[in-house]
């Protein structure tokens, strides 16, 4: 890479069009792309983290341009792929631009990861939107400037209001398991979703039986989905009316329920700390 050159050719030209244009704001070229995905760079990260590596051309060694980039969590390998589609989107002629989408929504994600980290104001996150190429924004130079790129910019839209939502609520990634049964399942015995991501596929495999057997549900049966969501449902409007006939025998059977899932997670909690 040319002395000359900072990260590709993509960057150095927007950097100095974003340097060049910085004192003249109202200036066409200030809100042409290339320069807003700088100006949304340093709104997120502050100017300091983008113009001091490009200054000192330092892409990716200690204090540069990819260590100030992931600070807040954004990965090195959406970073790499982030620099590579800028510079994608910049050189394709054709329309539309199936880059154009992919850099405004890393930059997204880059302000989301930035959220996690520090508290933000519903001020800064309108400040933010109106950086961005959204169906809303009102910027009439980056309206036209969009039309090049793509026809349309509702697929933006969804993925900001999706990160926004998302940002907004407590959501835990449990990992899938193929063989769960309703949640509701397990949830109505007193078992959490969380609890059940720690077992494995056959320890979970025993664990249902058990519970279908608590229903009284063949594990055979082709519509026991079907049958489990009404046992449920009755279970619990009316409580444990579902019995085997025998206090005794129902007791065991949902201390085995039990004893299923405390051996297992005592296990796994063993293996950890081991």
């Amino acid at each position: 890479m040319e002395s000359n050159i900072f990260i590709n050719q993509a960057f150095t030209n927007a950097i100095n069009l974003y340097l060049e244009n910085k004192q003249s704001s109202d200036s066409i070229e200030f809100s042409t792309f290339p320069v807003m995905v700088i100006r949304t760079l340093i709104l997120i990260y502050g100017e300091l983290d983008i113009i001091n590596p490009f200054r000192t051309n330092n892409e990716d060694r200690m204090g540069g341009f990819d260590s100030n980039l992931t600070k807040f969590g954004f990965s090195k390998r959406a970073l790499t792929n982030f620099k590579n589609c800028f510079q994608k989107c910049i050189e394709n002629q054709t329309h539309p631009n199936i880059y154009f989408l992919k850099v405004e929504k890393y930059l997204i994600d880059m302000f989301f990861y930035r959220k996690k980290v520090i508290n933000t104001t519903e001020e800064q996150i309108k400040s933010f939107q109106s950086y961005l190429y959204l169906s809303s924004n009102s910027n009439e130079s980056m309206k036209k400037d969009a039309l090049k790129y793509v026809d349309s910019c509702i697929e933006l839209d969804l993925y900001f209001q999706s990160k926004l939502f998302e940002s907004n609520h407590n959501f835990v990634l449990l990992p899938y398991k193929q063989n769960t049964l309703l949640p509701e399942a397990y949830t109505t015995l007193g078992y959490t979703l969380e609890m059940i991501s720690q077992l494995d596929e056959q320890t979970l495999g025993q664990l249902n039986n058990k519970i279908l057997n608590f229903f009284k549900i063949d594990p055979n049966e082709v519509e026991k989905n079907e049958r489990l969501k009404e046992a449920i449902s009755y279970y619990q409007r009316y409580g444990n009316s579902i019995t085997t006939g025998n206090g005794y025998v129902d007791m065991l059977l949902l201390l085995s329920i039990v004893a299923t899932v405390m051996m297992t997670l005592f296990a796994i909690t063993v293996r950890v700390l081991g």
